[in-house]
C-alpha cells in the first residue's frame, strides 16, 4: 500500500492475512487475551490505588508491564530499536492501529493522549483512566487549549506523554501531516520531543496491513483479524530527540517548525511520503523558518 495518499483509509486498504491460524489456535489466543486484559486491569488497579503524587507514574509502569502481556497473548512479537530519552518528553509518531498504543507503552512507561471514545471501551477504558491517560474530545476544538494545558502539566510533572499528531489511523502507505497543537505543550514545558515509528511485519519481515485499524471497522473485527494472523511483529524505532526550544518569540511559528521536524524524521525513517491536503504524495524535507512572520513547514 506504499503511496496510499487518499484523504482517509478504508476497508480496501487492509489486506487479510495470507494464511490464518487454526481454529484451536485462534480460540487459545482469544482466551489468552481475555485473561491478559483481566489480569492487567487488576494489576493496574492495584498499582494505582494508592493516592499521591506518584500515582500516575505507578499506573504508567503497570500499563507498561500489562501491555507486554496483552501483545504476547494476541501473538504479536515486540521488537524495539533504541530507547526514548529518560525524563519527561513528548512522544510522537505514526498511527496505524490500536496495537500502536500497546507497542509504545510496552517499550517504555508513558502517559497516553487518547480519543474520548477509548474511555468507554470495556476494561481498557477504566484501566487507561487509572494510568493517567489524557482523553481528548477530537470534535470539540474549543477544548483543545485545555488539552494542551493538561499535556503541559503532565510534562512538567516529569511524565513522558505520548500523542499521535496525525489524529487518525492510516494503513501504513503514507503519513498524514502532523497537527501542530500538541507540540505547543512541549514548548511550554521546555522538554524534548521523542519521535518514534511503528511498523507491522509478517514472519518474513515483510510489511503487512492486516494490523491496521482504519475506516468504519469495529474494534472487535480488527482484534479478530489480528488473532487469526499467524505471525505479526510490531517494530518500534526510537529516533533522535528534537529540542522543543522557542526561538522566534511566536508560538505558532515555533510549533510549526518542531512539528515539521518531527513529521519529517518519522516519514524518512519509514520511507513514506507525506500526504498533502491536495492528495499529492510529497517527499519529506526539513522545515525552516522564513523570517519573523512565518514558517515554511516543509512536509514536501
Amino acid at each position: 500500500m506504499t503511496g496510499c495518499v487518499r484523504p482517509a483509509c478504508g476497508a480496501d486498504c487492509v489486506d487479510p492475512p495470507m494464511s490464518e491460524v487454526s481454529t484451536t489456535r485462534y480460540l487459545t489466543r482469544a482466551v489468552q487475551l481475555t485473561v491478559a486484559l483481566t489480569v492487567g486491569a487488576v494489576f493496574i488497579a492495584v498499582c494505582s490505588s494508592v493516592p499521591g503524587p506518584g500515582r500516575a507514574g505507578r499506573g504508567s509502569w503497570a500499563q507498561h508491564k500489562a501491555s507486554r502481556w496483552v501483545l504476547r497473548a494476541v501473538g504479536v512479537r515486540l521488537s524495539v530499536h533504541g530507547a526514548p530519552r529518560s525524563g519527561p518528553s513528548l512522544v510522537v509518531g505514526n498511527h496505524v492501529s490500536w496495537l500502536d498504543i500497546l507497542a509504545l507503552s510496552a517499550s517504555a512507561p508513558m502517559r497516553m493522549v487518547a480519543k474520548s471514545e477509548v474511555a468507554r471501551w470495556p476494561l481498557i477504558g477504566r484501566s487507561a483512566a487509572r494510568t493517567g491517560t489524557l482523553f481528548l474530545e477530537r470534535k470539540r476544538l474549543r477544548e483543545l487549549p485545555q488539552a494542551v494545558a493538561d499535556m503541559t502539566a503532565a510534562l512538567r510533572s516529569g511524565s513522558r506523554v505520548q500523542v499521535f499528531p496525525e489524529a487518525t489511523t492510516r494503513c501504513g502507505g503514507a503519513l498524514d501531516r502532523f497537527h501542530r497543537a500538541p507540540f505547543q505543550a512541549a514548548i511550554n514545558a521546555g522538554v524534548v520531543i521523542s519521535p518514534v515509528t511503528v511498523q507491522y511485519l509478517d514472519g518474513d519481515d515483510a510489511g503487512i496491513t492486516s494490523a491496521a485499524f482504519v475506516g468504519d471497522e469495529t474494534l472487535a473485527s480488527s482484534v479478530r483479524r489480528v488473532l487469526r494472523t499467524p505471525r505479526t511483529t510490531v517494530q518500534v524505532h526510537w529516533l533522535r530527540p528534537i529540542p522543543a526550544i522557542a526561538g522566534t518569540g511566536r508560538d505558532h511559528v515555533d510549533r510549526a517548525r518542531v512539528a515539521a521536524l518531527a513529521q519529517n524524521a518519522v516519514a524518512r525513517n519509514l520511507g513514506l511520503p507525506v500526504r498533502r491536503p491536495d492528495g499529492v504524495a510529497a517527499v519529506p524535507t526539513v522545515g525552516r523558518v522564513l523570517g519573523p512572520d512565518g514558517v515554511r513547514a516543509l512536509a514536501g
